[in-house]
């Protein structure tokens, strides 16, 4: 009879322990669905926020560029900007 009830006892377990280690692999994969989940969503976001630093570098650029070349005009080479007077027109045709 101790030996019947050892196996009852060791077969419980066994049964207690896959459930452990199944109810924890789906715990698992739940867990992973969603970091991945939040991965794809950061991964987007991260995407946009590119595009923008780049639509954002470009307008900089530009503005700075042309700012900082006529500040250097005038005020270092001391350039004036053009009057209409001085202004000619030449027919090539």
């Amino acid at each position: 009879m101790g030996s019947r009830l050892s196996r009852i006892l060791f077969r419980i377990i066994c049964i207690g322990f896959s459930l452990l280690l199944l109810v924890g692999t789906l715990m698992g994969s739940i867990e992973l669905a969603a970091m991945n989940e939040e991965l794809t969503a950061l991964e987007q976001e991260l995407s946009e926020l590119k595009n923008d630093k780049r639509i954002l570098q470009a307008r900089y650029e530009s503005s700075l560029s042309l700012e900082e070349l006529e500040r250097y005009a005038k005020e270092e080479l001391g350039m004036q900007t053009l009057k209409p007077s001085q202004i000619f027109y030449i027919d090539l045709g």
